[in-house]
């Protein structure tokens, strides 16, 4: 293994990133802050906790450890999902000095995190992030949430971990389509903050399809930095960490609408990202060239610009009921060039029609 590096978040409640961790080290890490005999729950989904579950529970002997699963769909992200988990940590004995872990993606950190923070009025929360989306993005910055049927996220908190444990060699078993997730957050990490690592994904995208090690690695870091510095300077999403939004308003529609089928989160943030370049273009802030460089950027790693089966008066109706909304105003965030974006109240539903009008097909 190499040499561990750490990022520090800069919060109300601070905490570290761990890069290049092993999972089996985990349980030894913790024994500054967990007595022996303290309940641990592992959230998971079974394909994940096949893999890697047993690696975690080595290093857990001194605890008493629970695994709890659950199917690997967006759906599952629910208060009738929340509720079974509430009831399989009851049944682990886990008080509020426990921990709660999730291992495994996005959908696993929002749902073991929403346990966290409403079990017991809060107990301690550790993320184990296994897929390149969540170890970019999803398990940085304490956001937890579960879907309702109005929208996705819309309820949730801010909870943040005690830690983030990152081990790559999760990233190995990945399928390509799983990569991709993450891909489509990195390069919007890229357009929205780091025209240095826009720059790099251009320079080492073969490397990056090949999974080559010293690239892979670096690309994750540099992508990791530009998410950690944004939440650190804006913990609540008062200000500028709106920014890292970018494409999410249009690709949580498409997911809405849609139903969470047919379409992964990486794509619809993908077409979301494209939708927003293109009114941007119009609005001027995005020159032609850029506009360009950010599409051709999305389809060398085979993410989709246009889509179809979804409907425009549908989807502009679902961003009505986008949290993100202020004074009911829509909340667009735009890229102004590549490295920078800005918020947007002004974005009429005639602009939004002509987005939507961009990328369906």
């Amino acid at each position: 293994m190499a040499t561990p590096k750490k990022i520090e978040v800069i919060a109300a409640h601070p905490y570290p990133i761990w890069l290049d961790v092993g999972l089996e080290d985990l349980g030894q890490h913790l024994e500054s802050v967990l007595r022996p005999g303290t309940s641990v729950l592992v959230v998971s989904q079974p394909q994940i906790a096949e893999l890697y579950y047993q690696r975690l529970a080595d290093g857990f002997k001194a605890y008493s450890i629970h695994l709890a699963v659950f199917p690997n769909r967006e759906e599952e992200k629910s208060l009738a999902r929340l509720q079974e988990l509430t009831a399989e940590a009851v049944a682990a004995g886990l008080d509020r000095d426990g921990l709660i872990v999730a291992l495994g993606g996005g959908v696993v950190g929002d749902l073991a995190g929403f346990l966290a923070a409403t079990y017991m009025r809060g107990v301690r929360f550790l993320q184990v992030p296994t897929t390149l989306l969540a170890q970019v993005d999803s398990s940085i910055g304490g956001k937890v949430a579960v879907n309702h049927p109005a929208g996705k996220n819309l309820l949730g908190a801010f909870y943040p971990p005690i830690a983030v444990w990152t081990d790559f060699t999760t990233l190995d078993t990945l399928p390509w389509e799983e990569i991709q997730n993450g891909l489509a957050e990195t390069v919007k990490h890229a357009v929205l903050g780091d025209v240095g690592l826009f720059e790099f994904l251009e320079e080492h995208a073969e490397g990056i399809k090949g999974r080559e090690g010293g690239i892979w690695r670096e690309m994750i870091r540099r992508s990791i930095a530009v998410k950690v510095r944004i939440v650190s300077e804006d913990e609540k999403e008062k200000g500028q960490r709106a920014l890292l939004n970018l494409g999410h308003s249009f690709g949580h529609a498409l997911e809405s609408v849609l139903g969470y089928t047919g379409i992964t989160h990486g794509q619809g943030v993908s077409i979301g990202t494209v939708a927003a370049c293109h009114i941007a273009q119009r609005k001027g802030y995005l020159k032609n060239q850029e506009m360009q460089r950010i599409q051709n950027m999305l389809q060398v790693f085979g993410l989709p610009a246009h889509i179809s089966g979804a409907d425009s008066e549908e989807l502009l109706l679902k961003m009505q009921a986008d949290k993100k909304n202020k004074e009911g105003k829509k909340v667009i965030i735009l890229p102004v060039n590549i490295g920078r974006a800005a918020e947007s109240r002004d974005c009429s539903d005639d602009e939004l029609r002509e987005a939507w009008q961009e990328v369906l097909v």
